[in-house]
């Protein structure tokens, strides 16, 4: 296959399989050697084992980082330190895309960006959205599930106003606390105890913004 027979029927994907080879029919084993001199000539970003982009100039979809941070590790869905970022519980707009599996916990280096995986029990996976993101549905964690992942992976927290201060969380009038509460339960006494922490530096900080207003 030429490279631009390939580029024809990929351009408009927003990833390549490489289990997908197969389905465009002609010999597998050179379009395999086609892919790998490609990727030495960078029309081909590799992303793991089998998976690719298209690079930039052959690319005629945007990149959702969203959908191909589900799409390396299934199960999976995005939260921690990159959904605080997101929701804007946390200042900072985080760059590694950090997220939950019920698998190993995994990391991928890639040449777009740095994709974390944290492991949890499958009691403990859910409390996630769909979002679309450049046409293609991807995963993330509810704010309060992000946030209570975060203190799950933070058990050295003592739970204590010092400590949400130095990580800056903000706009807590946005986290419906009946969810939180409700998904909470599913996590272990540590982790429970910091979250009913929060809740009570959430509303010091509810009545200190009334005060100033």
């Amino acid at each position: 296959m030429k490279l631009a027979e390939f580029v024809k029927k990929y351009s408009e994907y927003p990833i390549i399989d490489s289990s997908t080879f197969a389905l465009h029919g002609g010999n597998l084993q050179m379009l395999r050697c086609e892919v790998q001199y490609w990727l030495k000539r960078g029309h081909l970003i590799p992303l793991k084992r089998g998976v690719y982009l298209l690079n930039e100039d052959l690319r005629k979809k945007p990149l959702s980082m969203g959908f191909i941070s589900n799409f390396l590790l299934s199960p999976s869905y995005v939260s921690l330190e990159y959904a605080l970022g997101y929701y804007d519980i946390i200042p900072e707009k985080v760059t590694v895309y950090t997220s939950v599996t019920s698998k190993k916990t995994t990391t991928y280096n890639t040449p777009i960006g740095t994709f974390e995986y944290r492991s949890v029990k499958e009691s403990v996976f859910g409390g996630y959205t769909k979002m679309v993101d450049s046409g293609e549905n991807y995963f993330i964690a509810y704010p309060e599930k992000a946030l209570l992942d975060f203190f799950y992976f933070h058990q050295d927290l003592k739970g204590v106003e010092s400590e949400f201060e130095s990580y800056r969380f903000q706009n807590s009038e946005i986290l419906n606390f009946k969810r939180f509460n409700e998904l909470r339960l599913r996590y272990n006494k540590k982790t429970n105890n910091i979250a009913r922490s929060f809740m009570k530096f959430s509303r010091l900080e509810k009545k200190r913004y009334k005060t100033l207003k």
